[in-house]
């Protein structure tokens, strides 16, 4: 499948569509009967009876495109709330950690206790259940097989279950090599305490995942609030049990947070959650039937890959081990903040996309696939661009606000402000590969994001050693960021041309939005020399009047050079103001 211009291709597409799009609807929208979710047809979309549910509603057609800027629009509002919540305890977490603990040798081995049971994790792509079980499962509701579905389900519970606690008994044994692979550059005494933090955060990894397979069940039935509990369960236990007994455990305090908080929000809530949709679990190893077998063909390229998205954590650690104590830590505390920009405008992006591209592509709607996908790049560059630059701008007075109040030292605090600067360089590509790696989903393939992804990891891994070697935490910084914009533009290329998309529209969009951004970020650069002549940044009323000012003058500036330029979407947001002023 190359393009769908090719008639070949376009019937590869189409019964591709018929075996594995369903509706996301029933996830992102309002889906009143959890019972009654649909699922495209092979040859007439929208005709329910065919599946054996008269009752069924009809699919969205998304039939133009001011209705589907506006459920984008809305979805992404929506989506960007929840995600903001999730991001602003996420932050909390790490400033408890700042708080409590500090900034040294032995908050980088806490960072680095979470590399094993994240490996474990992703090699069962336990991070990916939504684009690989949950579209198995929904597909017998979907045919009125209620009971096979249940069966698959108890299946694929059972057997990667088996797996996983097999996996932990292993890792758990040889933990004390594991973790010596990796982080190699910590002393004997970091050693010690990274392998105990560790084991107590490995069956969390059982919790996780079980998790990750009933919140599956949940969104498939229309079920939303059970699952979207869970991070804010988990957060919240890791902050109490590191404030309530830090003071008598340390940092193992946190860590034992995990654990809880991976129990009771991951795993017991989701179980109270599925319970409430009268499942029916039954003990089963029948790996040979049909529907395991479609989730592990699924799957296998997520588990087999090592997609530079998740490889960048793991090497920023390795790395970090041989250099100054803290710098694991400096760059865990910038890159938390950057995630915050990308979770709240390209996350929220690419799942309020992704049910539009794959409606649009099971329909060989190819036209509209297209608009509908630079549409949501254009939205993803038109708010993390000038956003990550502001923030780049005001790292120092942003860090000193948050953190001013914590163990960490003024050096600490600098070195975090220039980590989260250059972190901040990559967001864009950050939020626009969620919106092209689901573009590749919409299309039923998992498997060329992967390929592209282990292809540059194993790449650039001699980039992250060499510009850590020259530049310490900094360089490490600067190599995620460099590389997560080759990844971004590679999988723009290659699916712009599997979509025969020029691109012509969305490089002179970026190039509009980038001087936009620059000419305002030049004056800004400049207003903030001038005030940090008259007041101290380094002072709680000095960092929030400057912080405020510039904030101001930057958004001001960028307005004006924004519609200078001619920036679209910012002139339908003031158009849309301007309507709603009327009214």
């Amino acid at each position: 499948m190359r393009g769908p211009p090719r008639e070949k291709d376009n019937e590869e597409i189409k019964k591709g569509a018929s075996n594995r799009a369903f509706d996301y609807s029933i996830i992102f929208g309002n889906n009143a009967d959890a019972g009654r979710a649909t699922s495209p047809p092979p040859k007439e979309i929208g005709d329910s009876k065919k599946l054996g549910n008269p009752s069924a509603p009809d699919p969205p057609a998304y039939a133009t495109a001011t209705q589907r800027r506006r459920i984008f629009l809305r979805s992404a509002a929506i989506v960007g709330a929840s995600v903001f919540l999730s991001r602003v305890l996420g932050f909390l977490r790490e400033w408890a950690i700042a708080h409590q603990v500090g900034s040294n040798a032995i908050t980088d081995a806490y960072y680095a206790a979470f590399t094993l049971p994240d490996i474990l994790n992703y090699l069962l792509a336990g991070g990916a259940l939504s684009v690989t079980f949950l579209p198995v499962f929904l597909e017998y509701f979907t045919s009125d097989r209620e009971e096979e579905g249940w069966h698959v389900f108890s299946i694929v519970l059972s057997a990667m279950t088996v797996v996983l606690l097999v996996l932990l008994v292993v890792a758990e044994i040889y933990a004390p090599v594991l973790t010596h692979w990796i982080a190699p550059g910590f002393t004997a005494e970091q050693h010690r305490l990274l392998t105990y933090l560790t084991r107590i955060m490995l069956p969390a990894q059982a919790f996780f995942f079980i998790g990750g397979v009933l919140s599956a069940v949940q969104y498939a039935q229309g079920r939303f609030l059970i699952p979207s509990l869970a991070p804010l369960v988990y957060n919240g236990l890791i902050i109490a049990f590191g404030i309530l007994l830090s003071s008598r455990w340390g940092i193992q305090s946190f860590s034992w947070g995990v654990l809880a908080g991976s129990l009771l929000g991951n795993c017991l809530l989701q179980i109270y959650g599925v319970m409430r949709l009268s499942a029916r679990f039954r003990f089963s190893l029948q790996v040979r039937h049909l529907g395991f077998r479609r989730f592990a063909r699924l799957s296998l390229p997520i588990m087999l890959g090592f997609s530079f998205i998740f490889v960048d954590d793991w090497v920023i650690r390795w790395c970090g081990s041989f250099l100054a104590p803290a710098s694991i830590t400096w760059l865990g505390y910038g890159k938390t903040l950057m995630r915050v920009v990308v979770g709240i405008f390209g996350m929220a992006a690419g799942v309020a996309s992704f049910p539009i591209l794959v409606r649009l592509a099971a329909e060989k709607k190819w036209p509209e696939m297209k608009e509908g996908l630079e549409e949501a790049l254009r939205h993803v560059i038109l708010a993390t661009l000038p956003v990550s630059v502001l923030m780049a701008i005001l790292s120092r007075q942003i860090i000193f606000l948050l953190f001013s109040h914590t163990r960490l030292g003024l050096h600490d605090m600098e070195q975090t402000a220039l980590a989260m600067a250059i972190f901040l360089l990559g967001t864009i590509a950050w939020g626009g590969q969620t919106i092209l790696g689901r573009g590749f989903y919409a299309l039923g393939d998992t498997l060329t994001p992967t390929l592209i992804g282990t292809g540059l990891a194993l790449a650039w891994l001699p980039v992250y050693w060499w510009l850590a070697q020259q530049f310490q935490h900094v360089g490490l910084a600067a190599a995620s960021s460099l590389g997560i914009l080759v990844y971004a533009a590679i999988l723009l290329g290659v699916l712009f041309r599997r979509l025969q998309i020029s691109g012509a529209a969305l490089g002179l969009f970026v190039l509009r939005t980038a001087g936009a951004t620059a000419l305002a970020g030049g004056i800004t650069l400049y207003a903030r020399q001038l005030l940090e002549a008259q007041t101290n940044w380094q002072t709680m009323t000095g960092s929030f009047v400057q912080a405020a000012t510039l904030s101001v003058l930057f958004l001001a500036s960028f307005a004006l050079f924004a519609s200078l330029t001619g920036v679209a979407p910012w002139r339908e947001l003031r158009a849309a103001f301007a309507r709603k002023g009327e009214r």
